[in-house]
């Protein structure tokens, strides 16, 4: 039970604007059985409203990417294959369920999912440069190529946002006791 109000209580403190590092500190006393490595993992994927501030208009241009892969993939099929205007069951095969949940985790800002979504999706220059062979070689399919620069897009923004936004705390040792102090970075001086 202590572990779902820890989380209940840093989602309130970081949605009043309380930096990281101070809802860490605040935490550790008001919850010390929940063990600070736990803690510090659970903060580390909670924007703080700072940084979806911050970062609104480039989170939104993700979507947005996401957005405009989907209606592409949908459009590539109504104008090159046999799926018509009026099946609208067909449009949902479409669109993979993962994309959809994918989009959905990172409109809710669920850290968890920013780097790998990111590494997933720039994964596809390798595709990307295969095709750039095949487009220049004898035409390749520019469904494709747009396809995979929205991808590798979607990727380097995802990372962009999951170190900025999602960092790491760092881990110091105290030299007394030799616990272990887990130190958030201050996101007003990044």
């Amino acid at each position: 039970m202590s572990n779902k109000a820890a989380k209940s209580k840093a989602v309130e403190l970081l949605g009043f604007g309380i930096p990281k590092q101070q809802v860490f500190d605040n935490l550790r006393m008001e919850f010390p059985e929940v063990k600070p490595g736990k803690l510090a993992e659970w903060l580390r994927y909670m924007p703080t409203s700072y940084a979806r501030e911050k970062y609104r208009t480039l989170h939104l241009a993700l979507l947005a990417i996401i957005v405009l892969s989907a209606v592409l993939r949908i459009l590539r099929q109504v104008f090159s294959s046999g799926v018509h205007l009026d099946q609208a069951t067909a449009y949902l095969s479409l669109i993979p369920i993962a994309t959809l949940l994918m989009g959905w985790s990172l409109y809710r800002w669920q850290g968890q999912v920013f780097e790998w979504v990111g590494w997933g999706n720039v994964v596809g220059v390798f595709g990307l440069m295969r095709d750039l062979s095949l487009f220049v070689k004898d035409g390749g399919d520019p469904w494709t190529i747009s396809g995979r620069l929205l991808s590798i897009s979607t990727g380097a923004i995802a990372l962009y946002l999951a170190h900025k936004v999602f960092a790491k705390p760092k881990v110091d040792k105290d030299p007394m006791t030799g616990e272990k102090r887990y130190v958030f970075r201050d996101e007003a001086l990044v």
